[in-house]
C-alpha cells in the first residue's frame, strides 16, 4: 500500500490526498497568475515498509480574467464659468491582467454636467452645463471601469469649482435722484449700491464716475 506526502508544497499552495495521491488547492488566493505562471511541488511516495521515493512536479497556472480594481482621476478641479466641453482631467484604470483594455462610462453623480470618453478616460464638461462657485462648489462623478471580460469597479471622484473673479452686476439707485439748484458742495445727490456674485467671498466695490455732467458732481469710492 502506497502513501503519498507533499515534501514541498509551493509555499502552502496544494495539498494531497496521502491514500489516493490527489493533489488539490490548498490556499487559492495564492495562486496569481500575473505573479508566477507555475509553480513546483515535489512528492514523497512511501510504501507499506517505509520504502520512500521522491519526484518533483511543476504545476501550472492558467490566466482567468480578473475584475478592474480601482482608479485615479488626474485632476479633480474646474473653474466656475468653464466653456463646455473643457477637460477636468483623465481617469486611468487599474487592472491585473496585463494588456487589459478598458472602457469608462459615468454611472453616478453629477451626470447631467459631465461626460467621459469612453476609450481615454478624459472627463470634460457637458454642453449646457453651467458651473457657478457661489452656488455649488462642490460635485462628484462616479465613473465605471470595464474590462473587456465584462468585469467591472465603480469609483466615485469627488470634484471641486473653483472661483473666478466676476465683474459686478448691476448698479441700483438706493435713494435720492435729484438735487436743488444752487446746491452747496457736498450735498448728497444720491446713495448709488453695486452687485457682485463675489461679494459674499470678499469681493471689496469701489466706484467712479465715467461722466460726472461736466464737473457738477462727485461720488464717494
Amino acid at each position: 500500500v502506497l502513501s503519498y506526502a507533499l515534501t514541498d508544497n509551493a509555499g502552502g499552495r496544494f495539498a494531497i490526498d496521502a491514500n489516493t495521491g490527489a493533489i488539490t488547492v490548498a490556499n487559492g488566493s495564492l495562486l496569481d497568475y500575473e505573479a508566477a505562471t507555475s509553480h513546483a511541488v515535489t512528492v514523497a511516495v512511501t510504501d507499506s515498509q517505509g520504502l520512500t521515493t521522491s519526484a518533483t512536479f511543476t504545476l501550472g497556472v492558467s490566466d482567468v480574467n480578473e475584475a478592474p480594481i480601482g482608479a485615479t482621476l488626474s485632476n479633480t478641479t474646474i473653474a466656475e464659468n468653464a466653456a463646455p466641453g473643457t477637460v477636468v482631467g483623465t481617469v486611468t484604470g487599474s487592472d491585473p491582467d496585463a494588456g487589459a483594455t478598458l472602457s469608462y462610462a459615468i454611472v453616478g453623480g453629477d451626470a447631467a454636467k459631465y461626460q467621459i470618453d469612453a476609450t481615454s478616460g478624459v472627463i470634460s464638461l457637458k454642453a449646457g452645463s453651467a458651473l457657478d462657485y457661489e452656488s455649488d462648489a462642490t460635485d462628484s462623478v462616479t465613473v465605471r471601469v470595464t474590462d473587456q471580460g465584462g468585469l467591472s469597479v465603480d469609483k466615485t471622484f469627488a470634484l471641486a469649482v473653483t472661483d473666478v473673479n466676476e465683474a459686478p452686476s448691476a448698479l441700483t439707485l438706493v435713494s435720492g435722484g435729484s438735487i436743488a439748484e444752487n446746491a452747496a458742495n457736498g450735498t448728497v445727490v444720491a446713495q448709488l449700491a453695486g452687485a457682485d456674485p463675489d461679494t459674499a467671498h470678499g469681493d471689496v466695490l469701489s466706484y467712479a464716475l465715467t461722466d460726472n455732467a461736466g464737473g457738477r458732481f462727485a461720488i464717494d469710492a
